[in-house]
């Protein structure tokens, strides 16, 4: 974690150039998926059934839904597509097994 501040405060990072419509889809996206893990979560924390809109929202994303899947799992769904939107540094390849990891220890 140090490295990556220390880097990012000495701007040796950089992001390759976005176009503004493609940028907006992929905040679109972000947003939506972020409002939907809001929602689960707090369905997670009053052991709540999640509701057939959210549902529906997460299959349009791709999210394969599956009888009685739990608000946790889809949780755990709603990551792995967020790291698909993210955009990272040039010449930095997104390391998934650090990713999970740190997912297996906050759980």
């Amino acid at each position: 974690m140090g490295t990556f501040a220390r880097n990012r405060v000495l701007n040796q990072l950089a992001w390759s150039a976005e176009a503004g419509e493609r940028r907006d889809e992929r905040r679109e996206v972000l947003c939506e998926l972020d409002g939907m893990l809001a929602q689960l979560e707090e369905i997670n924390l009053r052991a709540g059934e999640v509701p057939t809109r959210i549902l529906v929202a997460l299959r349009r994303r791709g999210i394969p839904i599956r009888p009685k899947i739990s608000p946790a799992e889809l949780i755990e769904s709603i990551f792995a597509v967020q790291e698909h939107y993210m955009r990272q540094p040039e010449g930095v390849l997104p390391d998934m097994s650090d990713f999970r990891r740190r997912m297996a220890r906050a759980s």
